[in-house]
């Protein structure tokens, strides 16, 4: 890192926004895969819809991860899955309504999704997103300069 921020700075400035997108990410899955299943699959047996919902919510969960851990590595493009992911999720849940679901569902199902968006926005993850870039060119510079060694 430049000798300006250290990474006990670093982390204290940008983890916690980073953490954030990615509980509210997760957890706006938690609340929105169950509710899409139990509204539009309603036909399901029991069994079956908790079997769909957690294999949806693993796979949908492990997308999350990845993008986050690219993010991380300094590769900002990667906030576009997530992205359409969580849109996804809000698109998906609005037309619930219509099954009447738990008020408290319904509300943190439609919240999330757009607290996630609003932190993967927010100047300081885009903040975040510039300098894990700038760290991702000085190390391939470095392992570049040592190979040519």
């Amino acid at each position: 890192m430049n000798d300006e921020l250290s990474i006990r700075a670093f982390l204290s400035t940008y983890f916690p926004v980073f953490m954030g997108a990615i509980f509210a990410s997760v957890f706006s899955l938690v609340f929105a895969v169950p509710l899409f299943f139990d509204s539009y699959f309603r036909n399901l047996p029991l069994a079956d819809n908790a079997k769909y919902s957690f294999l949806g919510g693993i796979a949908l969960t492990v997308v999350i991860v990845h993008c986050n851990f690219m993010i991380a590595r300094g590769r900002p493009q990667w906030v576009w899955p997530l992205v359409v992911l969580l849109g996804l999720c809000f698109l998906g849940v609005l037309p619930t309504i219509e099954y009447r679901p738990h008020k408290l569902i319904y509300g943190l199902s439609a919240f999330l999704p757009l607290l996630a968006l609003l932190l993967l926005n927010s100047k300081r993850h885009r903040e975040m997103r510039a300098k894990l870039l700038e760290i991702r060119h000085l190390r391939q510079a470095a392992i570049a300069k040592h190979k040519s060694r």
